[in-house]
Order: structure tokens, then C-alpha cells, then sequence
């Protein structure tokens, strides 16, 4: 191997050295942007769950105040029926009585199912009280841990930034400004080894002459763009 085969295989290493930083120092604040949506929608849900039994309460209340309406309706007709005077008129206001009893009878019904309802809903407001804390206390500990982590990763960057500055030195020329293009287009991809007669970015084969080149270390650049170099044996 050359020295320039040697330095361009460096260099490589560089660049996806930082490109793996890199991306860890983009996905720490991705992950807290995404625990940032969970606590949203767990508070979400919690609300609307208070909501719900919010509205649940109401109708049971609703439901007792109409009970209790026809209690007082039925304690009036039993007064009423208590002095009436004629047949006709006890048996009408008996009617009305049986009527508001059957009523009666289903409110009660209707009653227990909603205080059943209420029971349910408030263990699950609960619930939801718990998901939206413990959610909460998963967004606050990840982005603990991402700006613990930042400052190591980000000076992490910076010494792999000085040492590929220091690894390009091996380029020059129109070398060195189509490498930067390659740089800006593909990152680290920008180089690619060759693995026995194999471009690792396409897969195509050199031809024996770039192979020769190669070999006695003059750059050369495969057809998919890449500038290459010989992988280690």
C-alpha cells in the first residue's frame, strides 16, 4: 500500500467517524422533539378524559335532580289523592302516580348505571393522570442525558473536524476541489474503497489499468463519483 492509499483510507475513517457523531448529535434533540409529542397527547387525553367525566357527573346529577322532582311530584299526588272526592278523579290522579313510579323505577336504573359510568371514568382519568406524568418524566430524564451527552459528542466533533483537516493535506489541486464537491454532495461517502476489483459504493469493477494506478498511488475517481482507494489486504 501507499502512502497515499493509507492517507485516503484515513481520512475516510475520519469522515465517517464525524458523520456518526453527527448523527448521534441529531438524534438526541429528535428524541426529546418525540417524548415532547408523547407528554402532548398523554395531557391531551387526560383532558379529555376529565372532560368525559366531567359531562358524566353532570348527567347523574341531572338524573338525581329529575328523581327527586318526581318524588316530590308523586308526594303531591298522594296528597291530592288522599282528599279526593270522586272515583274518577282518584283513579286519574292514581295513573299519573303508577306513571311517575315507572319513571321513577327507570331513573334509578339509569342512575346507577351512570354512577357506575363515574366510577369507571375517574379510575381511568387516573390513569391517564399517571401516563401524562410518567411521560413527562421521560422527556425531562432523555433530555438530561442529551445535554449531558452534547458537550462529550460536540468536542468529540471538533477533534475529528481538526484531524480531517490535517488528513485532506493529501489532496491538492483539482483533486482537492473535486473531493470537496464529492464532501458537500455525499458526506462521507465521498470516498469509496476497492475491495479486490469491486467499487464498495457500486459494485462495478475497475478496469485492470485504474487497478495499476491505484496501486502505484495516483488518485483516481470511479464512475459513480467517488475518489477510491485499495482496502487494506
Amino acid at each position: 500500500m501507499t502512502a497515499m492509499n493509507d492517507g485516503l483510507h484515513r481520512l475516510h475513517q475520519l469522515l465517517q467517524q464525524l458523520r456518526d457523531v453527527e448523527t448521534q448529535l441529531d438524534r438526541g434533540p429528535r428524541q426529546v422533539r418525540a417524548r415532547e409529542r408523547l407528554v402532548v397527547k398523554a395531557e391531551q387525553s387526560l383532558e379529555e378524559k376529565r372532560e368525559a367525566l366531567k359531562q358524566a357527573k353532570a348527567t347523574t346529577d341531572r338524573k338525581g335532580l329529575d328523581l327527586k322532582t318526581n318524588e316530590a311530584k308523586i308526594a303531591e299526588l298522594q296528597t291530592k289523592l288522599n282528599v279526593s272526592t270522586s272515583n274518577r278523579e282518584y283513579d286519574l290522579i292514581r295513573g299519573h302516580m303508577e306513571a311517575d313510579t315507572v319513571a321513577n323505577s327507570v331513573l334509578e336504573d339509569e342512575i346507577l348505571e351512570a354512577l357506575e359510568t363515574v366510577d369507571r371514568m375517574q379510575i381511568e382519568v387516573g390513569q391517564a393522570d399517571q401516563q401524562a406524568q410518567d411521560a413527562l418524566a421521560e422527556k425531562e430524564r432523555c433530555a438530561e442525558q442529551v445535554a449531558a451527552a452534547e458537550g462529550g459528542l460536540r468536542a468529540q466533533a471538533d477533534e475529528l473536524a481538526s484531524q480531517i483537516r490535517e488528513a485532506e493535506k493529501v489532496l491538492s489541486g483539482d483533486v482537492a476541489v473535486q473531493y470537496r464537491r464529492l464532501v458537500e454532495a455525499y458526506g462521507a461517502d465521498a470516498l469509496a474503497s476497492v475491495d479486490g476489483k469491486i467499487c464498495t459504493n457500486c459494485y462495478v469493477a475497475i478496469t485492470p489499468q485504474m487497478r495499476v494506478e491505484l496501486n502505484s498511488g495516483n488518485l483516481k475517481f470511479c464512475e459513480c463519483g467517488r475518489l477510491l482507494y485499495l482496502a487494506s489486504e
